[in-house]
């Protein structure tokens, strides 16, 4: 008898392990794949024993959330400065939303605080690079909004890149050919005199990791900056 089942054969189920059932299932199928039924079917379940732990698919999404934020310990040691943090903050976040595009939409920077314990303290962990600046609370948000706003919207990309080759395999169809068909046109000489040559110059092929971490250090030089002009080291 396996080691997970019990004397009936039922196998042994727990909200942790369903939660991470959800997550294998989202991150091989995306979000939309996931249902009490697929997760069950994963762990050779009935539906209704599922239910024994997780009330509805909502509240097991919240499950996954949470588990998938705390899949990797938050930092023990605090940040050698303010751009430290920051970048530290950055990387876990930018590892994150590859181990788990589907997790993107559901931490999204909304004016909608979304409920999460675990979203709360990883926000709690990056505000605190912050820590012996002085910042009133109002400058601490706009600086962590412009930064979670930049790591996101990079984030964004790479998952619609995901799905897009997801949706391509699920049809059954390549999205190369699309894709060149694009370039083409756009490299057309003098059909786009400035946005063909950077196009081709800085995005020919895509090293997406490269332009998130130019990008970023741009974002953090911009704080800085901002910091430097009001006296405050």
């Amino acid at each position: 008898m396996p080691e997970d089942a019990d004397r009936s054969g039922t196998p042994h189920l727990t909200a942790e392990r369903i939660a991470w059932a959800g997550i294998a299932l989202a991150d091989a199928e995306g979000l939309e794949a996931l249902s009490m039924r697929r997760v069950a079917a994963e762990l050779g379940a009935s539906t209704m024993a599922l239910y024994r732990h997780v009330a509805s698919k909502e509240d097991l999404v919240a499950l996954m959330v949470e588990a998938a934020l705390t899949e990797v310990p938050l930092p023990d040691t605090p940040p050698r400065d303010w751009r430290h943090g920051l970048e530290r903050a950055a990387r876990r976040d930018w590892d994150l939303y590859h181990r788990h595009p589907w997790i993107l939409s559901k931490v999204l920077v909304t004016t909608r605080t979304h409920s999460s314990p675990a979203l709360a303290a990883d926000s709690e962990h990056a505000f605190s690079a912050f820590d012996g600046l002085g910042l009133d609370p109002a400058d601490a948000f706009r600086y962590m909004f412009m930064f979670a706003s930049y790591v996101q919207g990079v984030a964004l990309t790479h998952v619609s890149d995901v799905e897009a080759k997801r949706q391509a395999r699920r049809a059954g169809r390549s999205t190369a050919n699309g894709t060149d068909d694009a370039r083409r046109s756009l490299y057309q000489p003098g059909a786009y005199p400035r946005l063909g040559p950077a196009m081709r110059a800085g995005a020919d092929p895509w090293d997406l990791d490269a332009l998130f971490f130019s990008g970023l250090a741009g974002v953090l030089d911009g704080i800085a900056a901002d910091l430097a002009r009001r006296g405050i080291a």
